[in-house]
Order: structure tokens, then C-alpha cells, then sequence
């Protein structure tokens, strides 16, 4: 599936860059048409081109892109995140890994919950990798029962919280890596994550979307 802001982005690898105080709701599909200005995109699970969704992008939108990597690609200083399941005996059980590129150091940085599906969402510094678990050093928004939990504020207050946490990757768990591009990835027939702003007129622009490539590291 790539990365889904779930997993973020978000993933929902969460696509929420450092810029935004709240989050954007997504849409993940293909990419019908682009001309520049306007992004024309069927949503996943629709087939009848009523269902498309049109979308304009702003001078400051954001083109992503993703591709596959490895957990021993990971070093310390990276910043990553991952999406997890907490187990019963308080361990983390991750279900992705996405790593960001430089400019997108510190995106969605703490740990919250990913939507009602019981998930977790943590973003922050990668402070050890090693035998299938990585270790997360990450700013947050609050202390709950000695737990640093939510999002970092912006902009950043005095009083926020840290917490750290070890995360199990095991076998098989996707791996992606994000990275930096322009207009150039929008290509009809790609899959995408798109964050959608709706205007009072119905009107829809994107802050950032996040185009699904073929593997770096196959």
C-alpha cells in the first residue's frame, strides 16, 4: 500500500508538516490529469468520474515523494517516525516506518493517537537502531502518567514535555523514506496522498501531498 498518512504521512505517516498546527484531512488515490494549477484525482474505492476530486495547488505547496528503504539504512540523527500498536505488556509494536528528509526535520514531532483505529503515531529523533527494534528521542505536548504525550505546539512553547521510546520492527515491516521534490512528481497514473483545505465555497487546495514512487533501495 506505500505509505498512507496512517502513516502519516503518516505517515498518517500523518502527511503533517512541521508548519501545521492542526491536522489536514487526506485523500489517497490516482492521479487522473495535472496542468500545472490543478490536480484531478480519483479517490481509492471509487470508479465513476463523478466521485473525482479536484484540487488546486498553492505557490508554497509541498511535493513529496516516497520510496522503499531499509531499517539498517536508518542511522542516529535521523529524523523518523513510526506508526505502532502498544501491546498489553506496555511494549511498541511498530506497523510502518517512514523517514524524512532534512527539510522536514521535525514534522508532526511527539506522540498521538492515529485516528480510531487504536494506533499511535510518534515522530522524533532517531537516537539508536539495532537488532530489529529503533529508538525514538521525541518532544511532545503534555506529561500524561509520566508519558510525554501529543504534538510538539507550534510555535514551540517553553514547557513541552520529552519522552523517549523503543519501538519493535520486525521482519517485514514496511520501510519508506520521504523526499523532497517539485511539480514534476505529479504524474497521471501515480498513486497519491493528498491534503485537502476546503474553502467556505467549496473550493479545494492542497498544503502538501505525498506521491508514491517506485522503490529507491529495491
Amino acid at each position: 500500500m506505500g505509505l498512507q498518512f496512517g502513516c502519516a504521512l503518516a505517515v498518517g505517516l500523518v502527511l503533517t508538516f512541521a508548519a501545521w498546527a492542526q491536522p489536514v484531512p487526506r485523500i489517497r488515490g490516482r492521479i487522473i490529469a495535472f496542468d500545472g494549477k490543478l490536480l484531478i484525482l480519483q479517490p481509492d474505492g471509487t470508479k465513476a468520474d463523478a466521485d473525482w476530486v479536484r484540487v488546486s495547488v498553492r505557490p508554497d505547496t509541498r511535493y513529496v515523494s516516497t520510496g522503499k528503504y531499509r531499517l539498517s539504512d536508518i542511522t542516529p540523527g535521523d529524523f523518523a517516525g513510526t506508526s505502532v500498536i502498544p501491546e498489553p505488556n506496555g511494549k511498541l509494536r511498530a506497523q510502518e516506518v517512514h523517514v524524512y528528509p532534512e527539510p522536514l526535520r521535525g514534522s508532526g514531532e511527539g506522540r498521538f493517537p492515529e485516528g480510531p483505529s487504536g494506533r499511535l503515531m510518534i515522530n522524533g529523533t532517531v537516537a539508536a537502531q539495532s537488532d530489529g527494534t529503533l529508538a525514538l528521542h521525541y518532544r511532545g505536548a503534555r506529561l500524561d502518567n509520566g508519558v510525554c504525550e501529543g504534538r510538539l505546539p507550534v510555535p514551540i512553547k517553553p514547557d513541552v514535555c520529552t519522552g523517549d521510546a523503543t519501538v519493535t520492527v520486525a521482519p517485514g515491516v514496511p520501510v519508506t523514506v520521504l523526499g523532497l521534490g517539485d511539480k514534476s512528481l505529479v504524474v497521471p497514473g501515480m498513486t497519491t496522498v493528498v491534503s485537502i483545505i476546503t474553502a467556505p465555497d467549496g473550493s479545494k487546495t492542497t498544503p502538501g501531498l505525498i506521491v508514491e514512487k517506485p522503490p529507491i533501495n529495491p
